[in-house]
């Protein structure tokens, strides 16, 4: 009798430890523009709106994407499993570079955490990390003064970032990439036009340009930004205070 009660207890012991263990981190959804997630209440209006254009201007430069969240509590989850968690959730960066980064800010619980992907790992390094966060964000954060301390923070990142891949060629390639296949695009509409004026008076050019409307108005061009559908390494720093 009495082994079948330790044996019961350790089952139902084993099992709670992996419910535990397993147990979901629930992570907000995006609202808005990807780059600020802001659901401590902790920034001003002014700083988001700064953040959330340096965060457009470093994605349209590099292709990377830099993102800050703020939680009132991470609900007893490590700080690094939840940050992975969102960072997968918001799929930073390019699906095929994995270049995003996420800073995550727990108010109730006084910690702050870099989550790198694996493309920025060789420019925002877990050293360089650490360093932004002791030099950027802990000294405001003391002194209670969260927005300056975000926004600091995202702004060395974000300097961080757009320096390294400027140094790697990523950006300059990117725009080169980017200038000549619009040049390729619009060689070819032309091309289109002068063979269906030569050849078929104009219908193709007259049914592409009804259609046009139509594909413009269902691209969605002007909605809020989303992720690109990137992952985390793992790699970054975090800090309690």
């Amino acid at each position: 009798m009495r082994k079948f009660l330790s044996t019961t207890f350790l089952i139902g012991f084993l099992f709670s430890f992996a419910t535990a263990a397993n147990a979901e981190i629930k992570v907000p959804s995006q609202v808005g523009d990807i780059y600020v997630q802001d659901y401590a209440n902790v920034l001003n209006r002014e700083d988001s709106q700064t953040l959330i254009q340096l965060g457009k201007k470093l994605e349209d430069t590099t292709s990377a994407q830099l993102a800050v969240l703020t939680i009132p509590s991470l609900e007893g989850n490590d700080i690094k499993e939840y940050a992975n968690t969102a960072f997968r959730k918001y799929g930073l960066g390019n699906k095929e570079k994995n270049n995003g980064v996420l800073l995550l800010y727990a108010k109730k619980d006084r910690q702050i955490r870099i989550e790198v992907g694996y493309g920025l790992e060789g420019v925002v390094t877990d050293i360089r990390s650490g360093k932004i966060l002791d030099q950027s964000a802990i000294p405001y954060l003391k002194k209670g003064e969260e927005s300056l301390a975000i926004t600091n923070t995202y702004k060395s990142l974000y300097n961080v970032i757009l320096n390294g891949s400027e140094q790697t060629g990523h950006s300059k390639t990117s725009n080169l990439w980017d200038n000549l296949k619009v040049f390729i695009i619009i060689a070819i509409v032309i091309g289109i036009i002068i063979i269906d004026m030569m050849f078929f008076n104009g219908v193709l050019t007259y049914f592409i340009l009804n259609l046009l409307p139509a594909l413009l108005s269902s691209s969605g061009g002007g909605g809020p930004r989303g992720g690109g559908g990137g992952s985390s390494g793992g790699g970054g720093s975090d800090r309690k205070f």
